[in-house]
């Protein structure tokens, strides 16, 4: 399932659900609709920094950046600034969509190449 369509978007409560609320936007940090703060619950800087990659990708979004408020809790801010043809919000969720598909198209390269045979393997030098 991708990310727009797992997505339900409560603006009005100042909050964005993806599976099973593992986004929520930091209260008050949306302003204006084209910029929020997003945690991720459960993440840490694996799905921040590529997620951050995935968003600066889009012209729409001025500027990105991740952050982990403290080491010891398991969540990552994700701040977004857009344009005004776009908010906040939508550009999470296109991030999410575009970092999903590109997971997609490595796996499916990756499992075409292994799939041709193409390589070499020595048990000895792999061996732990």
């Amino acid at each position: 399932m991708s990310a727009s369509t797992a997505a339900r978007m409560d603006l009005d409560e100042d909050q964005i659900s993806i599976d099973n609320e593992k986004v929520t936007i930091v209260e008050g940090t949306m302003i204006e609709p084209q910029c929020a703060t997003f945690c991720l619950k459960d993440e840490d800087h694996t799905l921040g920094n590529a997620l951050r990659w995935t968003l600066m990708k889009n012209p729409e979004v001025d500027f990105a950046s991740y952050s982990i408020p403290h080491p010891s809790e398991a969540k990552t801010n994700v701040r977004i600034q857009t344009s005004d043809n776009t908010t906040a919000a939508e550009a999470m969720v296109k991030g999410l969509d575009d970092l999903s598909d590109l997971c997609s198209h490595v796996i499916q390269t990756f499992q075409m190449e292994l799939a041709k045979g193409e390589f070499e393997y020595d048990e000895e030098e792999n061996a732990f």
